[in-house]
């Protein structure tokens, strides 16, 4: 092999890692920003939420945060049986069956999970059973 030849074949693999390398950063740029976000705030003992459409198969993510001076519970059965992990203080809980979060007052937590199934999905206060709200959730389809 000649040393033109060689020459070439160092730049091919120069280029070819290169854009290896952009794929993989602007794909991480671009992952982050398909992430779904929903924000509740729990504020005189109702859930008020912040959210745009929700969408099927996309990542999801739902922060909450508790302004009363009680504590409340966010729960939901739109988490069972999907890997789901919450975020609270520092301290990571993930698995299938997480059902929810309890929040001291002024506190707050991050929920991440994969939207997985259509529909209107209720969560609600089990300390508060007066306290509930929902988040519809359309298939990509219909958007």
């Amino acid at each position: 092999m000649t040393y033109e030849q060689n020459r070439v074949q160092w730049r091919l693999l120069g280029t070819v890692l290169s854009v290896a390398c952009l794929a993989w950063i602007y794909g991480g740029i671009l992952l982050a920003q398909s992430e779904q976000r929903v924000d509740v705030t729990i504020k005189d003992y109702k859930f008020v939420t912040k959210q745009s459409t929700l969408r099927l198969g996309f990542p999801t993510v739902i922060s909450v945060r508790n302004e009363d001076a009680e504590r409340h519970d966010f729960s939901s059965t739109m988490f069972e049986g999907i890997p789901t992990q919450i975020e609270k203080d520092g301290v990571i809980v993930y698995g299938r069956g997480v059902g929810g979060v309890f929040l001291d007052p002024k506190r707050e937590a991050t929920i991440r999970f994969d939207m997985t199934r259509p529909g209107r999905h209720v969560f609600r206060c089990s300390i508060h059973p007066t306290m509930s709200g929902e988040l519809l959730l359309l298939s990509a389809e219909a958007v």
